[in-house]
């Protein structure tokens, strides 16, 4: 069930890259930038050079990104490789068998779901405009929504239509 702009975000209690197990409650009082990422999917790993920016021109104001891995099956070696390899400047966490890209209805990578700093989602959507997955988009919507909730202000464009690759979810016992 796609959670509403206001709503409280779903806690997640997953292992991290840098070998520590995060919780979203862990990051109150601070700005989250959460995005469902895939290495395999061209528009996420066009996407990584700008989420790393984004990561480090925000690091010193109380922002978190995060990079959430929700493929199905991919280890944390792997994951942990692909960050160092593209020397990404956020921790990825591992999604195993989408449990929460099930929780928050995410469907796309990059998705993102900006939480604001009393855990209350205030921004869904895309990472910005770009209409290549290599080319940076003239908009970028995450760090405009960033930017409000830093200034104090209501998220103009809350909602933005996700662009990518389907994530790739675990099969279910049925």
């Amino acid at each position: 069930e796609k959670i509403a702009i206001g709503a409280a975000m779903h806690e997640f209690e997953l292992k991290g890259t840098d070998g520590k197990t995060h919780k979203l409650s862990d990051f109150k009082g601070k700005i989250v930038a959460l995005q469902f990422a895939s290495q395999d999917c061209p528009w996420s790993k066009g996407a990584d050079p700008d989420i790393s920016a984004l990561a480090k021109s925000y690091a010193d104001k109380d922002v978190v990104v995060l990079g959430i891995e929700a493929t199905a099956g991919r280890t944390m070696e792997a994951v942990a490789k692909y960050n160092e390899d593209r020397e990404l400047a956020f921790v990825t966490l591992i999604d195993e068998g989408n449990a929460y890209a099930d929780a928050v209805n995410a469907k796309q990578t990059p998705e993102f779901f900006v939480v604001d700093k009393e855990g209350k989602l205030a921004y869904h959507g895309a990472f910005d405009d770009r209409t290549q997955p290599a080319n940076t988009g003239d908009t970028n919507y995450v760090a405009k929504a960033i930017d409000s909730l830093l200034a104090g202000t209501a998220v103009e464009e809350p909602e933005v239509k996700a662009w990518g690759c389907g994530i790739k979810r675990a099969p279910r016992d049925s």
